[in-house]
C-alpha cells in the first residue's frame, strides 16, 4: 500500500521496484547487486511485515524482513553514498496519552515495534556520507488495500453496527503522507534524522468510526465502542510532528477520502 502510493506520487521520477523474486531484500548481496546494476539516485525502504498479531506469535520473519532486511539496504545505500529513507512505525513506542516526538527514546511493546525499533537502529549505524532517513507514521488508509477505515464505511452502509476499541493513534492518508516524503527526502535536501508525518490530531478507533458515520450521513449510534482481547499488543501511540509542515487534521483528510471513494 505505502509503495504503491509513493510510486504514484513519484510519477514525475523514473520509479525502480524491483519484485520480491529479483531482490529478497534479506539476501545483502541481491540488494548490493540492484543497488550496483540500478545505480538509484534515492532508496526508500517500505517493505515490512505488519502483521502484529502473526509477529506475536512468530517473529522469525518479522526479524528476518524488517531488521536484516532494513539492515542490508542501510549498509549498501551507505557504502555507495546513496540516499536512503526507511519507513517506520509509531509502535516503536509504547502505550502513552501524551505524543511523542521524533528524537523520543525509543520504547517498543510489542514484537512488531521491536523489529521497527532495530531497523531504526541499524540505519543510525550504518549511515554514512549519503543523507540518511527514518520516517514514522500512524494508521495508514489508501485506495490501494481495504483498511479499518474502508471496512468501517462498508458496515455503516449496510446499516450494520460496527464495533471499535479505544485504542490511540493517528489516523494518516496515505496519498498525502506519500507526497510529503517526495517533496522533503527527494525533491529537496533535508538533514538526516528521524521525521514524523501524520495527519494533525489524534483519534481512538471507535472516534473514527463515528467520525465516518457523520461523513455518511448514517446514526453515530451504529459506531459501537468495545475492549478486544489482545489490546495489549496495540497500544495507544500518538506521535508529533514538529520538524515538518503540517499536514491537514485527520478528520478533514478522512472527509476527503470518504467522500472520494
Amino acid at each position: 500500500m505505502v509503495g504503491r502510493e509513493l510510486a504514484h506520487a513519484l510519477a514525475t521520477h523514473v520509479v525502480v521496484a524491483p519484485p520480491h523474486a529479483r531482490v529478497d531484500i534479506t539476501d545483502a548481496a541481491a540488494v548490493e547487486r540492484v543497488i550496483r546494476d540500478e545505480k538509484p539516485d534515492f532508496i526508500i525502504n517500505a517493505a515490512a511485515i505488519i502483521d502484529v498479531n502473526a509477529v506475536e506469535k512468530d517473529s522469525s520473519l518479522a526479524t528476518r524482513v524488517n531488521v536484516q532486511g532494513a539492515t542490508a539496504i542501510a549498509r549498501a545505500a551507505a557504502a555507495r553514498a546513496v540516499p536512503h529513507v526507511l519507513i517506520s512505525s509509531s509502535y516503536v513506542f509504547g502505550d502513552s496519552s501524551e505524543p511523542y516526538e521524533e528524537d523520543a527514546a525509543r520504547n517498543p511493546t510489542n514484537a512488531y515495534g521491536k523489529t521497527k525499533a532495530e531497523a531504526e537502529k541499524a540505519v543510525e549505524t550504518c549511515s554514512g556520507s549519503a543523507p540518511w532517513y527514518i520516517v514514522r507514521s500512524s494508521w495508514f488508509y489508501s485506495p490501494y488495500r481495504g483498511t479499518f477505515v474502508d471496512e468501517v464505511a462498508r458496515t455503516l452502509l449496510q446499516g450494520k453496527p460496527f464495533e471499535a476499541s479505544a485504542q490511540r493513534g493517528n489516523p494518516t492518508h496515505g496519498g498525502e503522507f506519500a507526497v510529503t516524503v517526495v517533496k522533503h527526502f527527494i525533491d529537496s535536501s533535508l538533514p538526516s534524522g528521524i521525521y514524523h508525518i501524520v495527519n494533525e490530531g489524534d483519534a481512538s478507533r471507535c472516534d473514527i468510526a463515528r467520525e465516518i458515520a457523520r461523513i455518511l450521513g448514517v446514526p453515530e449510534s451504529l459506531a459501537v465502542a468495545k475492549d478486544f482481547p489482545g489490546s495489549a499488543m496495540r497500544p495507544s501511540v500518538l506521535l508529533t510532528n514538529t520538524k515538518l509542515p503540517l499536514l491537514p487534521a485527520w478528520e478533514e483528510s478522512l472527509r476527503a477520502y470518504i467522500l472520494s471513494t
